[in-house]
């Protein structure tokens, strides 16, 4: 397991390099800035565990160090998407966006609330701190899955033009994320002991989406129009119609 895992490291490691070569060749590192710094964090976030042994305390210095960056740019990620979505709605995105800061508020809130009674004075610093670390860190990955989720449900019910390279990332975020959901429910439920399936599995679905995004974002997809849902001419009018007029009132709300 630990060769098949260092394999799936490099393959990792030399698919995110890839990416940010062709996404700064083509020019579209421009249009997807936050997707392109997270890339760009992949890389030396990738090389340091392939030299430190996962047991040490130096690891536990490194990954506490890093996990929150990470947290940050998922976060990024994630507004920056549903802004590119709501590139013609900006009273939805603007509303959106502090929907999303509220959600991680709450959902951090009570994921360190449910932690509390499990702690007892004897509870080592240390173990309480990994707690709140670990506390932390579902209550962001949960609102931010949440939040992904509305995204994909708004793009299944609203007939928006979208460029496919847009509609590429949406999905490919969307598996990428919920696997490392996925990941942090499963540590969350039985603990450390099924730590190393745990990484395999995340490390093989990260390789998997980051050669995707490397093969399927294109400078030719920004130029070709389409949208998921399949709409007749008079629902797609009455949809957008809809869309529109809530949008204007958000906008109008949020000048005044």
């Amino acid at each position: 397991m630990s060769r098949l895992l260092y394999f799936f490291q490099i393959l990792t490691l030399l698919g995110s390099v890839l990416t940010v070569v062709k996404l700064y060749r083509t020019g579209l590192y421009r249009r997807y800035r936050m997707f392109f710094s997270l890339f760009l964090f992949q890389i030396p976030n990738t090389i340091w565990p392939l030299f430190i042994d996962i047991r040490s305390g130096l690891y536990e210095y490194f990954w506490a160090a890093t996990e929150p960056v990470a947290w940050l740019l998922y976060g990024l990620v994630v507004l920056e998407l549903y802004r590119l979505v709501l590139e013609k709605h900006r009273g939805l995105y603007s509303l959106g966006r502090w929907m999303m800061y509220l959600a991680i508020v709450v959902s951090v809130f009570f994921s360190i609330l449910s932690l509390l009674p499990k702690f007892k004075p004897t509870t080592p610093l240390h173990s309480r701190t990994l707690g709140y670390f670990f506390a932390t860190q579902r209550g962001v990955y949960f609102s931010l899955v949440l939040f992904i989720l509305l995204i994909l449900l708004f793009l299944s019910r609203y007939p928006i033009h979208l460029n496919r390279n847009v509609l590429v990332h949406a999905a490919l975020y969307s598996i990428f994320f919920l696997c490392g959901t996925l990941g942090v429910l499963l540590r969350t439920i039985f603990g450390i002991r099924i730590n190393d399936q745990v990484n395999l599995f995340l490390t093989g679905m990260s390789s998997i989406c980051i050669f995707a995004w490397f093969f399927l974002l294109t400078k030719k997809g920004e130029e070709s129009q389409t949208n998921l849902p399949l709409f007749g001419p008079e629902q797609e009018r009455r949809a957008l119609q809809q869309l529109d007029a809530l949008n204007a009132t958000l906008l109008k709300v949020s000048r005044n």
